[in-house]
């Protein structure tokens, strides 16, 4: 199934690395060479995966991500952010606007198609897991109908968290490290060492509200734990 992406960078170069990776899946590739081009595309038209330059001509591309989230057609819009060199900075504001995933432009052309396909893959070729719906403490999940409450009222989630939140209610009690979690929400390896998983952990936390997010519990040099009603 071939899905349409937007290719937000005036880097020919990885244009034609993305076109020729897109092609293989049957995707549908719009480009924009601007930030502000990009954003009057995203009102135009569906899209559904964005591909995000670090560097564009007239903004910054992660002040182009922070524009996009507060933007209706934007605001759960899967973006993945590329950049010429690695910094671990830009790496960690990416993540923390939301970004599915950080690449390097110069990255092998498999390695590159094998990461839009994951990211399309979770967002929208997620299975249904047969799973039953749980309740552990003040959190309800029902993956079913991909809906969290908190206290009886509605949280709302981006995917991400919500898969976050799933594998953690799902092994309450247990102690899961920051490269499981890695591997099994972001389906990267523990040499990409990002800040992807404390990010997401954070936000995650924000989105349940101060009481709740206790709930999930820092064990230090560890990982992470849901805990498990006294």
């Amino acid at each position: 199934m071939g899905y349409r992406l937007l290719v937000i960078s005036e880097d020919e170069r990885f244009c034609g690395l993305i076109r020729a990776c897109a092609a293989q899946a049957e995707h549908l590739v719009d480009f924009s060479k601007t930030g502000a081009q990009a954003m009057r595309m995203l009102r135009e038209r569906r899209v559904d995966l964005a591909v995000l330059d670090s560097k564009l001509p007239d903004m910054e591309g992660l002040a182009w991500l922070a524009m996009a989230r507060q933007a209706e057609a934007g605001a759960k819009l899967p973006v993945i952010a590329a950049s010429s060199r690695r910094l671990d900075a830009e790496v960690a504001a990416a993540f923390e606007l939301g970004a599915e995933d950080y690449v390097l432009k110069n990255c092998d052309p498999a390695e590159l198609t094998a990461r839009i396909q994951a990211v399309l893959r979770r967002r929208f070729e997620r299975e249904e897991r047969l799973g039953f719906a749980m309740s552990v403490g003040p959190i309800a999940l029902d993956p079913a109908r991909h809906e969290c409450r908190v206290r009886g009222k509605k949280a709302d989630l981006r995917p991400r968290e919500f898969e976050l939140l799933e594998i953690l209610m799902r092994k309450a009690g247990r102690v899961l490290s920051r490269v499981y979690l890695l591997e099994a929400i972001w389906g990267m390896s523990a040499a990409a060492n990002t800040r992807a998983v404390d990010v997401g952990i954070s936000r995650l936390r924000l989105a349940l509200g101060r009481r709740a997010g206790r709930w999930i519990e820092t064990v230090e040099r560890f990982g992470y734990r849901f805990r498990t009603p006294e």
